[in-house]
């Protein structure tokens, strides 16, 4: 979009547009869930880590005899998005998610909103998955998700326009430039955020998942506009 958009959750259209509900749900379960750890203490919220979250040996059946999960594997694709590391973790993602979240949400609508989260969260967990086969370090959180979150409001809504430029004799368009700049600084705060906040003995953020999730938001994001409005 040339010169980006306007804002659609700001001004006085605003109030005929209907609200982020579903972001906001989204933000109640994750946040929720990690109180729920927090209460219970570290042994349970390990188990939940376990139970709930994306181990890629359980997909792939690379590793014999893991522990049972109640949780069929599949379904942990889903799963593991509502599922965070700590309050550190957590609070990085939701206040990304709360960034862009509501802004797409009312941009696409919560139906097409929701495609892109959870479709972000499967891709970005299917390329850790296929990164690491063998892992049995539960993958968790939701930034996948909300890279491909992340990726969409780059596209749709950033202001500052960027020249096209050329990589490896490939054009790549004005707005793919200005999204893999949002793309640098989420990656780069999340490696920050892991370097200042891992412990010895922590497995690092699951980098993959971010990378699969955002290249999944810059192929949907062309499909989230609703479909024009006549006059």
């Amino acid at each position: 979009m040339e010169g980006g958009a306007s804002d659609p959750v700001s001004g006085p259209a605003a109030r005929a547009l209907p609200a982020p509900w579903a972001t906001r749900i989204i933000l109640i379960l994750c946040v929720g869930i990690e109180l729920l750890n927090l209460l219970m203490g570290e042994g349970f919220a390990r188990t939940i880590s376990y139970m709930g979250g994306l181990v890629p040996a359980r997909i792939t059946g690379a590793v014999v005899g893991l522990p049972d999960s109640p949780v069929p594997a599949p379904l942990t694709f889903i799963t593991h998005i509502f599922l965070h590391g700590g309050p550190v973790h957590l609070a990085m993602n939701m206040v990304f998610l709360a960034w862009v979240g509501r802004q797409v949400e009312v941009f696409a609508g919560s139906a097409r909103f929701l495609l892109l989260f959870f479709a972000g969260g499967i891709a970005g967990g299917a390329l850790q998955v296929a990164i690491g086969p063998g892992s049995v370090v539960p993958v968790i959180g939701a930034s996948g998700a909300i890279s491909a979150v992340f990726a969409a409001y780059a596209l749709l809504f950033a202001r500052t326009g960027e020249d096209p430029a050329t990589f490896l004799g490939l054009h790549i368009s004005g707005e793919t430039v200005r999204a893999l700049r949002y793309a640098a600084l989420w990656v780069g705060l999340q490696l920050l955020t892991a370097v200042a906040f891992n412990t010895p003995g922590q497995s690092g953020i699951a980098i993959w998942a971010h990378i699969g999730g955002f290249l999944a938001g810059l192929l949907l994001a062309p499909l989230l506009k609703r479909p024009a409005q006549p006059g």
